[in-house]
């Protein structure tokens, strides 16, 4: 087994409580003689070596003599349990959820700044990345106050990704009017009771859900039913329409289909015919009337008025073979090949 490399730190940060005074007595807090919180931090841009040294209040009947405050500051370069910085937390949370990247894609983009493996990098955007964006989302209460006043309640949207080779499929419960996501979780099963449990958070909100909207998956009405029975529930609109609109475009194409082939029955040969050469101008050919050329130029099987016109059956589909075959060979009788069908 390979040793791996040791990390050296560019630069040793000590930090010191922001509060002078003991937050219960108000008395000068002493510094302890022992750093803690102390790691190593791998940055986007450098390798920090950081430590906090603890505070105490030196009064031991002060309720406040037990706790030891640490740096607010030095917490804010990375999380508790993790050596590694927010920005490469917001870097792996920016590629999987705006620009849609893969594990490998973000392992191979992180990767020329920190030393990071790739299962790494699922462990922070799951467990790490997504809890903080919960709370930087539970910021917005007030506002969600003011849209159940307005409403009465709160109308929630609930649809999941499309899972990546074999893994949980990913769940979120936005609110539609402010579009917030109240709640995210991966899902392993998408039943009854799996839906449930991710529902049932929801309930120890203080306003009511007035609707539910989502697709159709199985397990997820009856599990809606159960936790919000007095909950209106309604179908996606654009799922909706997407499913509808599949069956028609079917149809449509086999209906275009159609269409191609009665038209190369009836005007195909007249169409793709050569133009005819005049007696006194021996070995050269003139060219055709105008309207035989249009003819020739029309690409049928793309054009969808001329193949409504010419293929519906209808008197304009006669009159022109008619107009044609008259211009071609000079003749005013009809035949009876172009007149009937």
């Amino acid at each position: 087994m390979r040793t791996p490399k040791r990390l050296y730190a560019q630069q040793r940060l000590i930090y010191q409580p922001e509060f002078p005074t003991c937050p219960h007595c108000g008395e000068v807090l002493v510094l302890c003689n022992y750093l803690a919180w102390e790691k190593t931090v791998q940055t986007l841009d450098q390798v920090l070596s950081v430590a906090s040294r603890p505070g105490r209040c030196p009064h031991e009947t002060c309720p406040g003599s037990h706790m030891r405050l640490l740096s607010a500051q030095a917490q804010r370069i990375a999380c508790p349990g993790s050596t590694y910085g927010y920005d490469v937390l917001v870097r792996i949370g920016w590629l999987r959820s705006q620009a849609r990247a893969t594990y490998r894609e973000i392992h191979r983009d992180v990767a020329s700044h920190v030393r990071i493996s790739a299962s790494h990098i699922r462990y922070l955007y799951q467990h790490l990345y997504l809890p903080l964006l919960a709370c930087h989302e539970r910021q917005h209460r007030d506002h969600l106050a003011q849209i159940a006043d307005s409403q009465g309640g709160l109308m929630i949207a609930l649809d999941g990704l499309a899972p990546q080779e074999g893994e949980p499929q990913i769940w979120f419960i936005r609110e539609l009017t402010s579009g917030l996501t109240l709640r995210s979780g991966w899902l392993a099963q998408q039943d009854q009771t799996t839906f449930e449990a991710f529902l049932k958070p929801l309930q120890q909100l203080e306003w009511p859900i007035l609707a539910v909207l989502s697709d159709k998956q199985t397990g997820l009405m009856p599990a809606v039913r159960q936790v919000f029975p007095k909950s209106r529930y309604q179908f996606c609109q654009a799922h909706y329409l997407r499913n509808l609109a599949e069956p028609i475009a079917e149809a449509d194409s086999a209906f275009k289909g159609d269409l191609r082939k009665a038209v190369r029955q009836h005007v195909g040969d007249l169409i793709r015919q050569e133009p005819q050469r005049e007696p006194n101008q021996g070995g050269v050919s003139t060219s055709p009337h105008p309207a035989i050329q249009r003819a020739q130029r029309t690409t049928w099987s793309r054009s969808s008025f001329a193949t409504r016109t010419i293929c519906s059956r209808s008197k304009a589909a006669p009159r022109f073979a008619w107009r044609a075959w008259r211009l071609t060979n000079g003749s005013t009788t009809s035949p009876a090949s172009v007149s009937t069908y």
